[in-house]
């Protein structure tokens, strides 16, 4: 089959759940991905066979290269990424499945917040805590970017830390990773005296759930969703914990869903923090909180 071929699949299959730009998009990233092919090049060299392209591909097991059956999976709604297994965050290769949450862009933004935050002090050593890594972006992400740092991530999926600890030797990261239940494990297993808590929570509540595009519902609901009695509740056991463990003028940072902005503040506000920012994404919509203990 023609490459320019594939790409008219892709629109005849996928339209029903995607617009045409987003549709090229996903093209554009499964040729990437599945054949080192970039945009420019498909536009240059149209009439390219995948045969071709397959047997040149270093990417993936000739075997498991079957653009039709991944083309059903794409019009059932399967993400992307799970069907290339891998999405670049913060310049970073990942590795991806669905035990883990798709980073979004917004969390790149938050990890440029931290990082500009420190960069006067880039010769600083700093402890740095990751509550809910998932893939492990934020951690690694972190890691990658900032000289003088020792790095701990937790999450309550052990496949979701399988696949962390795989991001973290693909980019060539040390980082400690910890099985943890910050709703009921026992604290004192985290590290103390931490220079840095970063957490991107569940925030979703349940009942919006009916709202969102069709293809959130491959990506894990325990990274997602909160109930819709009790929205914050990852955000009262994080705070609690940051009380504890961050040292004298470390700093927490906070993913958050735009509706509970203030909220958070104020359970920031209560718990003792001080100097707390509410910041927005590059969409201008409420999305981060920071505050510092002191």
């Amino acid at each position: 089959m023609k490459i320019s071929a594939l790409r008219i699949l892709f629109h005849k299959h996928l339209l029903p759940l995607y617009e045409q730009r987003e549709i090229d998009s996903i093209f554009f990233k499964y040729i990437n991905d599945i054949y080192n092919i970039e945009k420019h090049h498909f536009f240059l060299y149209p009439e390219s066979e995948t045969e071709t392209l397959k047997e040149n591909s270093e990417l993936l097991p000739l075997s498991s290269i079957d653009d039709r059956a991944n083309l059903q999976l794409l019009a059932k709604g399967y993400p992307i990424q799970y069907v290339t297994g891998k999405t670049i965050f913060y310049k970073l290769l990942l590795k991806l499945n669905p035990s883990v949450l798709i980073p979004r862009p917004e969390t790149e933004e938050l990890v440029d917040i931290i990082i500009d935050d420190h960069k006067t002090n880039r010769d600083n050593f700093y402890k740095i805590l990751d509550i809910g890594t998932g893939s492990g972006a934020i951690a690694i992400a972190l890691a990658k970017n900032m000289k003088k740092i020792s790095i701990y991530a937790t999450d309550i999926s052990e496949e979701a830390l399988h696949t962390a600890k795989i991001n973290a030797a693909r980019n060539n990261v040390k980082i400690s990773f910890l099985h943890h239940d910050i709703l009921k494990d026992d604290h004192n297993m985290l590290p103390a005296e931490i220079d840095i808590i970063v957490s991107n929570p569940p925030y979703i509540p349940l009942g919006e759930r009916k709202y969102l595009h069709e293809n959130i519902g491959f990506e894990p609901d325990k990274a997602l969703f909160v109930p819709d009695e009790d929205p914050l509740i990852f955000y009262h056991a994080i705070a609690e914990v940051a009380k504890k463990k961050l040292r004298n003028g470390g700093v927490l940072y906070f993913e958050t869903h735009e509706k509970f902005h203030c909220n958070l503040s104020a359970i920031l506000n209560e718990k003792g923090f001080k100097e707390i920012e509410l910041l927005n994404d590059l969409n201008q919509k409420p999305r981060f909180v920071k505050g510092k203990k002191l």
